[in-house]
């Protein structure tokens, strides 16, 4: 997928499609079958996306795979014995799917049930904190390496030095689902303030910060250019290839497992630690308002596997935090709260035991640094069927089994910081 991007911008920015590109699903039996899928993902760096990485034997691992060497790894894999699953039999058909807008609302509303651009999602903000001015205030939180203005919404009724929640969307470009379901999330908040109890003790205590899109750049690439671009869009020097993995630039434990050195790697660390501006900026603010509320809470909005994370994300091997029998308490109120709405089934734990290790992550960042002892990764919808490529039918249902999800949490948050 690099080449064919670096291609794409040679060529001036011509679209990159994927046309005939399938995902497999291939569940390694044991750790010398993980051991040569990670080889093989090193052998074929330029054509292979590991949308799931390998690690865990009970984790399936997902792969993107273009037309050019699918029959060759569909017949690689049989000869070694290892079964696979299409899952996305022709991912172009699927990214125009949803790009596909539903016309049946008038454009002077906003439709919380399609996917938006950039320009979209920003008027929100404003439009959003107009609509509910007593509760929301709009304020710029960053500015990318681009350019773009990071905008951001704070959500609480009035009062001073009021313990703080962050919430952010959108950090890996391609997972439009995230946005989508901060911006549900806010708007279900707003309704339900004087009349849902928890909503209003949630509001009247605590003060949400929400980030709806961080990685403005590379979600706005991912409309025009490439659909499945996942990084940044910065460049340092004579780097020839493009982006950084934001959630391998924090300043917890950089650069170590799981972050690669690899510039044209979808996991490259960056040349330093918040060398992404969309990084710093939001980090800089975080820390500097902590100064006059605490943060009790620090949650990242990802997808997709359906999962609910907590530190460490680093190492594996890491002695759990002291904290880590209230991150469990806080997360099985969670995820059996998301379950109650449509049945959709999370998995909760620490994110290196319960996912794979990835250095220089969010929520370590959130509970190391910024103190917020409830600090969470959230993977949404789906499990692969359509991995990054979630219809935008499921908007609605990934928005309200969510929202409630936020509820519970934010009913054990209250028990202990109210």
């Amino acid at each position: 997928m690099k080449v064919l991007v670096l291609l794409a911008l040679v060529a001036g920015c011509v679209a990159v499609r994927y046309d005939g590109y399938q995902t497999l699903r291939v569940q390694p039996r044991d750790s010398i079958e993980i051991e040569w899928l990670n080889a093989m993902k090193e052998r074929l760096v330029d054509k292979l996306d590991f949308w799931q990485n390998t690690g865990r034997l009970d984790r399936p691992v997902d792969i993107m795979v273009p037309p050019t060497v699918l029959s060759y790894l569909k017949e690689t894999l049989t000869r070694r014995g290892l079964s696979y699953d299409v899952m996305i039999d022709d991912v172009q058909a699927l990214a125009d799917l949803q790009m596909k807008l539903d016309v049946s609302i008038s454009a002077m509303a906003f439709n919380y049930n399609v996917y938006h651009t950039y320009d979209e999602i920003q008027q929100w903000v404003f439009d959003f904190a107009a609509e509910h001015s007593s509760l929301v205030e709009q304020f710029q939180i960053a500015t990318s390496f681009e350019g773009r203005d990071i905008n951001a919404i704070k959500m609480g009724s009035a009062g001073f030095n009021k313990p703080a929640i962050y919430w952010q969307g959108g950090i890996h470009a391609r997972e439009w689902i995230s946005p989508a379901t901060v911006m549900y999330i806010a708007k279900l908040l707003a309704e339900g303030y004087g009349n849902d109890d928890t909503v209003t003790r949630m509001l009247d205590t605590f003060d949400i910060y929400i980030v709806p899109s961080l990685n403005v750049d590379g979600y706005a690439y991912t409309w025009t250019d490439d659909r499945l671009w996942r990084k940044t869009r910065s460049t340092f020097g004579l780097q020839v290839c493009v982006g950084t993995d934001p959630n391998r630039n924090y300043d917890h434990e950089w650069a170590g497992q799981g972050a690669s050195s690899g510039k044209c790697q979808d996991t490259y660390h960056g040349p330093y630690a918040h060398s992404e501006p969309e990084i710093a900026g939001t980090t800089s603010f975080l820390l500097d308002q902590a100064k006059r509320q605490k943060f009790v809470s620090f949650i990242d909005f990802h997808a997709y596997s359906q999962l609910f994370l907590s530190p460490w994300s680093y190492s594996q091997f890491a002695p759990l935090p002291v904290e880590s029998a209230d991150h469990d308490a806080a997360s099985v109120k969670t995820v059996t709260a998301l379950k109650s709405v449509y049945g959709t089934t999370y998995t909760y734990g620490p994110s290196a035991r319960t996912l794979y290790a990835a250095s220089g992550c969010s929520e370590d960042w959130g509970f190391a640094v910024l103190g917020a002892k409830y600090s969470y990764v959230m993977e949404l919808r789906d499990t692969g069927r359509y991995g990054f490529l979630l219809p935008a039918s499921q908007i609605e249902e990934s928005g309200l089994e969510t929202f409630e999800a936020m509820k519970a949490f934010g009913e054990h948050l209250l028990t202990e910081f109210a």
